[in-house]
């Protein structure tokens, strides 16, 4: 963060933010990635078209081919990746102690990400360590699993029939892999294990069990 922007962000709290249970250090960090409306809600721009939108009872997400992103965007040694930029709000209120952030990238992707997306941000920052930061369900265990395949600039198709999770490679040659787990038993490193995943990211869920977002999480302290 610029020094201008910092020493803006440390004199100001967003009362939106404080209400959602968010601490001060995190918004100082993020305090000039968003602009406000004139209902006071937090917008985040992801490119002309798309934003995502937060209130206290409301939240927008966004579909985007693009991805909005705050932090290290020189030399980040450790790219986080969301479904919103709420969440990466929320994470690093729990997780300020355990990363240097001001060398990491925080990046959401919007609710839909693509290959295009990753390969984009791994032409960038091909040396950085990645994370992903999804919900802890069904559709955040398949993104972490897609994730790590588009890092290496391949990709797999899942499908779900009768609690089993089918698992298939997009390519058609010698390397085509299927394998199957159940839904039950489904998450990244299951899927490394049975499809011969080397492991390339590292995968963050809240861990009560109770909450599917860091978001959730951070709004239940209520």
């Amino acid at each position: 963060m610029k020094n201008n922007q910092q020493a803006e962000a440390d004199n100001v709290t967003v009362p939106l933010l404080s209400k959602l249970n968010v601490g001060q250090n995190a918004q100082r960090f993020f305090y000039n990635s968003f602009s406000t409306d004139l209902a006071g809600r937090l917008v985040f721009n992801y490119d002309l078209f798309g934003s995502e939108i937060v209130g206290f009872n409301s939240h927008k997400l966004c579909i985007s081919t693009d991805f909005w992103s705050w932090g290290n965007d020189s030399f980040p040694t450790d790219i986080f990746l969301f479904f919103s930029a709420m969440e990466a709000i929320a994470f690093t209120n729990y997780f300020e102690l355990n990363y240097d952030f001001d060398r990491c990238l925080f990046v959401s992707l919007g609710v839909k990400p693509s290959k295009s997306q990753v390969l984009k941000l791994k032409g960038l920052f091909h040396s950085a360590n990645y994370h992903t930061v999804f919900g802890n369900d069904l559709l955040g265990h398949i993104y972490d699993c897609k994730i790590s395949v588009w890092l290496n600039n391949k990709d797999c198709h899942f499908s779900l029939k009768n609690d089993i999770i089918h698992i298939a490679s997009s390519n058609f040659n010698s390397s085509y892999k299927t394998a199957e787990i159940h839904q039950k038993k489904f998450k990244f490193s299951s899927f490394c294990r049975v499809f011969g995943k080397r492991v390339n990211l590292k995968i963050h869920k809240p861990k009560n069990g109770q909450h599917i977002y860091f978001f959730d999480l951070l709004k239940s302290k209520d």
